[in-house]
């Protein structure tokens, strides 16, 4: 199909050709000038319609066009805002799954620490009558106090 400025500038040739014919009519007398202006404004009104109807056209065309594409793009953003639902859900029980483990090693730890808390205080005490036991023997039997050098050893 002939693009729209083709069309226009072989309106204008065409119409040149016309009013030149039209003014020859009309200066041999064989057309009155009122009849020459007549179909002069007749040609005009053809023309601008001609003009409108192949701008519509290509407008219609171009809304086509726009129309597919933003169909398109729907469809492309349902199916990402699907996807991003799945993965959505998937997140949550993923974040759900990770709060319950870290609940979980929590509680261990805290078992763990008191565990190792009363062991601690166990061996404390237990260390501390065996070293009132020592004293009591070394007192009983006179030897020498010994002086610790195991302090800050672990």
């Amino acid at each position: 199909m002939p693009t729209l400025r083709r069309l226009a500038m072989l309106g204008a040739a065409a119409g040149t050709v016309v009013l030149a014919a039209l003014a020859a009519l009309v200066l041999m007398g064989a057309l009155p000038v009122v009849d020459a202006l007549v179909l002069v404004l007749l040609g005009g009104c053809l023309a601008a319609l001609a003009l409108l109807l192949f701008s519509v056209r290509r407008l219609d065309g171009k809304t086509q066009r726009i129309d597919t594409r933003v169909k398109k793009l729907e469809t492309n953003l349902a199916r990402v805002t699907e996807t991003l639902g799945a993965v959505s859900t998937e997140l949550a029980g993923a974040s759900r799954l990770l709060a319950e483990g870290a609940a979980r090693r929590d509680d261990d730890l805290r078992a763990v620490l008191a565990a190792l808390g009363e062991d601690r205080v166990n061996a404390m005490f237990l260390r501390n009558e065996v070293e009132a036991e020592i004293k009591e023997i070394r007192r009983i039997t006179g030897a020498p106090p010994r002086v610790r050098t195991d302090v800050g050893e672990r």
